[in-house]
């Protein structure tokens, strides 16, 4: 990886290596593709990693029976910052974690990963369809 700014391609690239070592069980691989003082975080006090160094055990903790998908993904060259959708499940589990993750690159490798996420249903389909569903807020009980 070099200094010079990634494009799209790339990034998704590096988004895809991540999923890839976690789910080859391989912290290493995800690991790569992280500046060494890289922040991984998710506000606004659920956790914090500050460094490769605190991101290996959580990253090695990841079950190689673990498997991520990336829905879609965004990404502004100007800014070397993108946005990537992903669902994130043990095989065998009715149960996933879907969410957004927020990425800033540097020298293009990551260095800021910001997410937010919800569990629910691991089919991503049911998980963002309306029906079936109690929702807390809605047309019938708003404002």
């Amino acid at each position: 990886m070099t200094s010079e700014l990634v494009g799209a391609r790339a990034f998704a690239e590096l988004l895809s290596e991540v999923a890839s070592g976690w789910e080859a069980g391989d912290p290493e691989r995800a690991l790569g593709v992280f500046t060494k003082d890289a922040v991984y975080i998710e506000p606004p006090d659920r956790q914090l990693f500050q460094g490769r160094e605190e991101l290996r055990p959580y990253f090695g903790a990841v079950s190689p029976l673990t498997r991520m998908t990336w829905q879609g993904i965004w990404f502004d060259e100007g800014s070397q910052t993108g946005a990537g959708e992903f669902s994130f499940w043990r095989e065998g589990r009715a149960r996933a974690t879907h969410g957004v993750a927020v990425i800033t690159l540097r020298a293009g490798r990551i260095a800021l990963w910001r997410e937010y996420q919800r569990t629910g249903p691991a089919n991503f389909k049911d998980f963002c369809a309306a029906g079936g569903k109690a929702f807390r807020w809605h047309g019938a009980n708003y404002p």
